[in-house]
C-alpha cells in the first residue's frame, strides 16, 4: 500500500513537470510568511548558520542531481526568509522616536494625500523643533482644512504634536505599527496651526527631485478632479485615476465594499489592463485609418510600445501601490510577448510577476492587497486554461464553418454579459477566503453588483479615463473628466442600491491561521498542478473554510486604559458598553468580532442595564449598580475604571489590552503584547 502510494506520488509529480516553476514563488513567500509568524526576533546568526549548513549540503551532494535539487524548495524557503530579515533589519536602523509633547516644527513635505474626511495629510522628512534641533525619522501629519496650496518638495512650519507608530488595539487584530514601519514612518501625529510655507534649499538626491515630481503632477492631476467634480465623484474618479483613496467617505467605501465593487477603488489589473488594452486599440486604429503608415510599419508592436508607456505613466501617477505594481508587471509582459510574437498569458507570467513583487516589497505578502489580487489572478487563469478552448468554439463556431456576422455578434454579446458572471464568480470565491481572515465581512450580491456596473466600467469610465489623461497636459481633461465622474455617480447609486438589499453585508468571525493556511495551499495546489491530483485540494480547502466553526470570541475585551469594554451576550455575540472611549479601537473591534448593529430599543435597554435600573440576563448576564458591573458573577467592572477578574485586580495597561475568556478557572487571558510579540516594529526605537 505505501509503495503503491509512493509511485503514485512520484508519477503524479512527472507528470506535472511542466509546472515545477510555479511552485518557487510559493516557496519564497513561505520563507517570508514564516518570519513574520515568528513570535519574537529570530538571530541573524542562526539564519546566516542555516544558510551555511544548506550551501554545504548542496556541496556534499553535488554530484548527485536528484538530492540537489531537492534542496531547491528549503533554497527558495530560506531565501525568502533571509531576504526579509535583511529588509527589516534595514528599516530597523532608520526608526527614530517620536518627540514627547506639543511643538513647533519645521520640515519638507515627501508627499502628500487625504484622510477619510478629505483633509490633506503631508508626509514629512527633514524636521526641527523650536531650537533647530533635529527631528530625525519621518512622520505623517494630518492637517485641518486650511486655505492656501501645498506641494510636495516644499517646507513648511507647524504647531502640532508627534506620536509613536499606533499599535494593534486587539489580539489577532491588524498590526498598524508594521505597515507604518515598511514605510519607512517613525510615526505620526497632527497640526494644531495652519501650515506654512517657508523657504529652504531643494532636495540634493535626483531621486528625491523626481519622486517630488511625480508627486507634485499627482496632486495636480487630484485637484483638478476635485475642482471639476463633485465631491463623491471626485473621491472615486481620484482613487481610479490617481489612487487616492483617502478622501472616499466612510460611507461611500462601505458601500462599495458590502456591494461586491471594493476592488474597483484600488487600482489593478482592471483599471491597467483596460486602460493598456484601449490604448493598444486606439493606436491601431489610428494607424489603420493612415495607409502609408499601415504599410510601412507593424501596427501591433508600435501599438504594443505606447501602451506600456501609458502602463508606465499610470503606475507613477497612481503611486505605485502594490495591485498596481502587480498589474503594471502582468501587463508589461503581455505587450512583451506581444512584441517578441510570444504567448503571454499563463501560470508563469503570474508566478513572474508574484516574485518581482516579493522582490521589490516582500512585506506586501501579509497584505490582503496582495493575497487578494494575486490569489483573483490565478484563479482566473486556471480557469480560462481548462476552459478557453470551449469559449473559443462558442463565439466563432465550429472550426469547419464560418458563423453568420448576426450570430457571431449575438454570441460576442451573450459572451460578454456571462464573461463578467463567470469572471465575477471565479473571482469572488477566490477572494471570499481573504475576505473572511482579514475583514470579517461577506459581499452576498457581488455578481448582481459586477453585472450592473460592468457595462459602466467598460464602455464609460475606464475609456474616457483614458482620455482626460491623454487631454490633461494639453488642459483640455474636463470634458473627459465629467463623463468619467457620471460614470462614478452610476455606479455609486449601484453600490449604494446593492448595499441596501438584505443582509447584503454579512459580517463573519476570521478563521483560525491554520485554516487559512489550509485554504491558501489547498487554493495553490488546485490551480498551479494540471493533472487528477490537483483535486487533493479541495479536502483542505473544506477543511480551512470549516474551521471557521472553531473560531470563538472571547467573553470579554479591554482595552489598554479599560476604558473601552465589550461583553458577549448569550447569543455569542458581542456588544461594546456605553460610555466614552476612542471610537476608532470601538470601530476595529466592531469589524473584527463582527458585532451586529444594536437597534435603537437595545441601545436603550443596554444604557439601563449598565445605570442599574433594569437586569436582562437572557441577553446579557450584567448586573450594575452605582459603583460597579459585575458580569458572569466573575469579572468586576468598577466605574473608577479598575477591573477584577475572579477576585483579583487586573490591569490592562502592561499588556495594551486583553481577550478575556472565562471558560476555564481561572480565566484564560490574552493580551495584545503576547499576540504581537516583540519584534522589531513594536520595540521602542532608541534615541
Amino acid at each position: 500500500m505505501f509503495k503503491r502510494l509512493i509511485n503514485y506520488i512520484r508519477s503524479q509529480f512527472e507528470a506535472n513537470r511542466s509546472r515545477w516553476s510555479l511552485w518557487f514563488p510559493v516557496a519564497f513567500a513561505s520563507g517570508i510568511g514564516i518570519y513574520f509568524q515568528l513570535p519574537s526576533e529570530p538571530g541573524k546568526w542562526l539564519t546566516l548558520g542555516l544558510i551555511e549548513g544548506l550551501i554545504l549540503l548542496a556541496v556534499l551532494f553535488r554530484y548527485h542531481p536528484k538530492v540537489l535539487y531537492s534542496l531547491l524548495v528549503p533554497a527558495c524557503i530560506l531565501g525568502g526568509f533571509a531576504y526579509i530579515q535583511i529588509r527589516t533589519i534595514y528599516f530597523a536602523g532608520h526608526q527614530y522616536p517620536a518627540p514627547e509633547g506639543r511643538n513647533y516644527y519645521s520640515g519638507r513635505i515627501e508627499s502628500m494625500d487625504y484622510n477619510s474626511r478629505g483633509n490633506i495629510r503631508l508626509t514629512l522628512t527633514e524636521l526641527r523643533n523650536f531650537d533647530e534641533t533635529p527631528v530625525p525619522g519621518k512622520f505623517r501629519v494630518s492637517l485641518r482644512p486650511q486655505p492656501g496650496r501645498l506641494h510636495s518638495g516644499q517646507c513648511v512650519e507647524f504647531v502640532g504634536l508627534l506620536m509613536p507608530r499606533p499599535l494593534s488595539v486587539i489580539p489577532g487584530g491588524y498590526q498598524f505599527d508594521r505597515k507604518q514601519f515598511y514605510q519607512g514612518l517613525s510615526g505620526s501625529g497632527y497640526s494644531e496651526s495652519r501650515v506654512l510655507p517657508i523657504d529652504c534649499a531643494a532636495p540634493d538626491k535626483l531621486s528625491a527631485r523626481l519622486s517630488v515630481r511625480i508627486d507634485e503632477i499627482r496632486q495636480n492631476i487630484i485637484r483638478r478632479i476635485k475642482k471639476i467634480l463633485p465631491p463623491a465623484e471626485a473621491s472615486v474618479t481620484a482613487a481610479i485615476v490617481a489612487g487616492e483613496q483617502g478622501g472616499i467617505k466612510t460611507k461611500l467605501i462601505n458601500n462599495y465594499r458590502d456591494s461586491g465593487l471594493a476592488h474597483f477603488l484600488s487600482i489593478s489589473g482592471l483599471h491597467m489592463s483596460m486602460i493598456a488594452g484601449l490604448m493598444f486599440f486606439l493606436i491601431r486604429l489610428v494607424i489603420a485609418l493612415v495607409p502609408p503608415l499601415a504599410l510601412r510599419y507593424d501596427s501591433k508592436k508600435l501599438a504594443a510600445w505606447f501602451a506600456i508607456l501609458i502602463s508606465m505613466v499610470y503606475l507613477l501617477i497612481s503611486g505605485a501601490a502594490i495591485p498596481s505594481q502587480r498589474a503594471f508587471i502582468m501587463t508589461f509582459i503581455v505587450l512583451l510577448g506581444v512584441l517578441t510574437n510570444r504567448r503571454a498569458i499563463s501560470m508563469k507570467t503570474i508566478a513572474l510577476a508574484a516574485f518581482l513583487v516579493l522582490l521589490v516589497s516582500p512585506e506586501a505578502l501579509i497584505g490582503a492587497s496582495f493575497q487578494m489580487s494575486f490569489a483573483a489572478v490565478i484563479a482566473l487563469i486556471a480557469f480560462y486554461e481548462k476552459f478557453a478552448s470551449r469559449l473559443s468554439r462558442f463565439l466563432n463556431g465550429p472550426p469547419d464553418r464560418l458563423l453568420p456576422l448576426y450570430r457571431r455578434i449575438f454570441r460576442i454579446v451573450v459572451a460578454y454579459f456571462l464573461g463578467i458572471m463567470i469572471t465575477d464568480l471565479v473571482a469572488s470565491v477566490a477572494t471570499l477566503p481573504f475576505a473572511i481572515f482579514h475583514f470579517n465581512r461577506i459581499a452576498v450580491y457581488t455578481s448582481l453588483a459586477n453585472l450592473s456596473a460592468g457595462p459602466v466600467i467598460g464602455f464609460i469610465i475606464m475609456p474616457f479615463t483614458l482620455l482626460a489623461l491623454i487631454l490633461m497636459p494639453l488642459g483640455l481633461e474636463n470634458g473627459a473628466l465629467k463623463i468619467v465622474g457620471l460614470g462614478v455617480g452610476w455606479v455609486n447609486d449601484i453600490t449604494a442600491w446593492v448595499s441596501g438589499l438584505p443582509s447584503a453585508g454579512l459580517p463573519v468571525l476570521s478563521m483560525p491561521l491554520w485554516g487559512f493556511l489550509l485554504v491558501i495551499f489547498g487554493g495553490l495546489w488546485l490551480m498551479l498542478w494540471m493533472t487528477r491530483w490537483r483535486w487533493w485540494g479541495i479536502p483542505a480547502i473544506v477543511i480551512g473554510f470549516a474551521s471557521t466553526g472553531l473560531a470563538e470570541r472571547p467573553d470579554v475585551l479591554i482595552n489598554a486604559s479599560s476604558e473601552v469594554i465589550a461583553l458577549k451576550t448569550a447569543g455569542d455575540e458581542m456588544l461594546i458598553l456605553p460610555g466614552r472611549g476612542n471610537n476608532f479601537i470601538k470601530s476595529v473591534w466592531s469589524g473584527k468580532m463582527a458585532m451586529p448593529e444594536l437597534s435603537d430599543k437595545q441601545k436603550r435597554l443596554l444604557r439601563q442595564i449598565v445605570k442599574g435600573k433594569k437586569t436582562v440576563p437572557e441577553w446579557l448576564g450584567l448586573s450594575c449598580d452605582n459603583t460597579v458591573c459585575c458580569y458572569q458573577n466573575r469579572v468586576e467592572i468598577f466605574k473608577s475604571g479598575k477591573i477584577v477578574i475572579d477576585g483579583k485586580e487586573y490591569d490592562p495597561a502592561p499588556g495594551l489590552g486583553a481577550a478575556i475568556y472565562l471558560d476555564t478557572v481561572p480565566a484564560r487571558i490574552m493580551t495584545v503584547r503576547e499576540d504581537i510579540g516583540k519584534r522589531l516594529w513594536n520595540v521602542t526605537p532608541t534615541p
